[in-house]
């Protein structure tokens, strides 16, 4: 016999599986035929759903595109994990995770525009925005960085953690838009510029002179 729980829990996993499903469908037409050109009833068709079933897990195709870019950032990051262990510091830890981003993204360019404009939108929201709840965005990532940085001292706990992740989840979305919009500018760079950033401030460093002995 089945319980509430059980039931809950079925259905959980159905939309899971219609996610993924239709996510990975979207993403092989716009591997195929480019991602402009992919309309929402295309998705629909080769994923052999009704289009109301489409649209009430995916609003949009940016919002699917985001799913399914997600998801590789899910896997990447797991490979990353032994790599981010041997860091012996917050700065080093996070530049790690910086760099993979920046070498994924550089090999994905055309994809980003959409997926940035979908995230600046719904960044800092609870959860995720097609029913997403598995910890797979990145701003996850930040945050257990820097609670970990704060409990080893690194970082200032004057504001919790999770608060500081949305911040500096904005500086990244921020550095990617500015690496799309003007050209010759290096990612891996943009990307320390804004650790630097939010690691020191920015205000200026006074030098206080020293007393003539």
């Amino acid at each position: 016999m089945n319980t509430p729980s059980t039931e809950v829990g079925r259905r959980a996993r159905k939309r899971l599986q219609m996610l993924e499903h239709l996510a990975n469908t979207a993403a092989r037409l716009f591997e195929s035929q480019g991602y402009e050109s992919v309309t929402m009833e295309q998705v629909a068709e080769e994923a052999d759903v009704a289009k109301r079933t489409l649209y009430n897990h995916f609003p949009t195709k940016e919002a699917a595109l985001a799913y399914w870019l997600d998801a590789e950032l899910e896997r990447d990051l797991a490979h990353l994990q032994d790599d981010v262990a041997k860091c012996k510091t917050f700065r080093s830890r996070v530049t790690c995770v910086l760099d993979a981003s920046a070498d994924w993204c550089e090999k994905h360019p055309t994809y980003l525009a959409a997926y940035l404009r979908h995230r600046l939108l719904s960044v800092g929201g609870s959860g995720g925005d097609e029913g997403r709840s598995d910890g797979s965005d990145i701003a996850l990532a930040w945050q257990h960085l820097i609670a970990a940085g704060q409990l080893a001292g690194e970082l200032s706990k004057a504001f919790p953690a999770d608060q500081l992740a949305t911040w500096f989840h904005h500086l990244y979305l921020g550095a990617l838009l500015r690496w799309l919009n003007v050209p010759g500018l290096a990612l891996k760079k943009e990307f320390q510029a804004i650790t630097k950033l939010f690691v020191e401030g920015a205000g200026a460093k006074v030098k206080v002179p020293r007393s003539r002995q």
